[in-house]
């Protein structure tokens, strides 16, 4: 144990002399030059500390590693953002009938948590492996789309101004118009996951002519109402966030938790030397039942996961816990008059979602409460089925990484698209 210590506080501190370059002389005002706290990622280090290489092996290291085909795709939003998508080709000989599944991940993470930890548990393979046409994409903002046709998100803090209204808004339907054009198909599968479902949810109530380009929606641990969220830590932080958020921006800060921040470097290190650290982690924010998921998946996930989000995306999902309403982001009397026409902004529609939706739901979820699921399944028009993992432990991030997946919710999910091809 002594000797992990030292080992520890060296890693920390090598981390540390990167960030040095940080300008601590700025007065404590609000500012519009932002603060660069990334590091370089050191996979030399890395290595001699022993660390699993897929922990830091990008999408397509590890689609190549373990002999995925893989295309890697950019697509420009109307408001000017940069997006990289990853295509999994089919696995089947024959791609004629591969019909296209655009994934869209959770908030903090990237398409590469369709991949991990396995080829067996991670989805993108499996539908891959099932001969489906994979399109893995990345929201605004993270470690993959960091880019924009005018702005630099290392320089303009307009960059950040943006929430999940925007992702749904314009991510979205930019991808969906993007994949259809490639593949020629006039529909597509859907699966999202948390903030994925989020963001699907707004597209499908401001934009509702994109419902009719999708054949199916699988949305897993969906997050739209967040009135019941059973949990402590993000009910505190929610009630100040007005104050944390004009504490950061004042100190230049308008992105929280990217990929070589310092955070995720030292997070990236417990789970690898104490992955049981990082699991009660999970628990704690998620509702994750210790032993449900392997501590190599965990050690793997966190290596993927904190890669980058705004300020106000987070601000956003913190005033849907204050007003218990899936409802557009508040920009204050003036601000919404200017941008709504409204002195409150307006609730999400979602009963103009028509297209077919089925809802993957937990008993332990608590970033996604089944009160607050019920409240979505009464507005939603076009609901299949909201199917309740049968397993008492069952969370958030059980639908993605826990073993029983294999069982559980692939399945389900592949019965589910051949049904549907089958209609169409």
């Amino acid at each position: 144990m002594e000797q992990f210590s030292v080992l520890c506080w060296i890693y920390i501190l090598i981390l540390t002399l990167f960030t040095i370059h940080i300008d601590t002389s700025r007065p404590p005002i609000r500012t519009n030059k932002l603060v660069s706290y990334s590091i370089p990622d050191k996979r030399l280090l890395k290595q001699a500390l022993g660390f699993n290489e897929d922990i830091y092996l990008n999408f397509t290291e590890l689609t190549t590693k373990y002999k995925f085909p893989t295309e890697v795709h950019s697509v420009t939003t109307e408001d000017g953002y940069v997006l990289n998508i990853f295509r999994i080709l089919s696995k089947c000989s024959d791609r004629t009938n591969s019909y296209p599944v655009f994934m869209m991940h959770g908030l903090f993470d990237t398409s590469d948590m369709w991949i991990i930890p396995s080829t067996d548990l991670g989805l993108g393979y499996v539908l891959a492996t099932n001969c489906y046409d994979v399109w893995a994409a990345n929201g605004r903002g993270n470690n993959y789309s960091r880019r924009h046709i005018r702005l630099d998100p290392n320089k303009d803090p307009t960059y950040w101004e943006y929430s999940f209204d925007e992702t749904g808004r314009y991510d979205l339907p930019a991808i969906i118009d993007y994949i259809l054009q490639k593949t020629g198909y006039p529909k597509l599968f859907f699966v999202g996951h948390s903030q994925g479902t989020t963001e699907y949810f707004v597209m499908g109530s401001l934009r509702p002519e994109y419902n009719n380009k999708v054949f199916l929606a699988v949305q897993l641990g969906p997050v739209a109402w967040m009135k019941y969220l059973n949990n402590r830590i993000a009910v505190l932080l929610a009630q100040n966030y007005e104050v944390i958020k004009d504490f950061l921006e004042s100190a230049g800060y308008r992105e929280v938790f990217p990929r070589q921040g310092i955070v995720h470097h030292i997070a990236e290190f417990l789970c690898q030397k104490v992955p049981a650290l990082c699991e009660l982690g999970f628990t704690l924010s998620t509702g994750h039942k210790q032993g449900t998921m392997t501590l190599k998946t965990i050690s793997i996930a966190i290596g993927h996961l904190f890669s980058g989000t705004s300020i106000k995306n987070l601000s956003h999902f913190a005033q849907l816990v204050n007003s218990g309403k899936f409802q557009r982001y508040d920009e204050g009397i003036k601000g919404n008059l200017q941008r709504y026409g409204l002195a409150k902004p307006r609730e999400y529609n979602v009963s103009l979602i028509s297209s077919p939706i089925v809802l993957f739901s937990a008993e332990n979820d608590r970033l996604s409460s089944l009160k607050d699921v019920d409240i979505l399944i009464s507005k939603l028009p076009n609901l299949k089925e909201n199917y309740i993992v049968p397993r008492p432990y069952w969370s958030h991030h059980n639908h993605i990484w826990d073993i029983a997946a294999t069982e559980l919710v692939h399945p389900k999910i592949l019965k589910y698209f051949d049904n549907f091809k089958n209609l169409n």
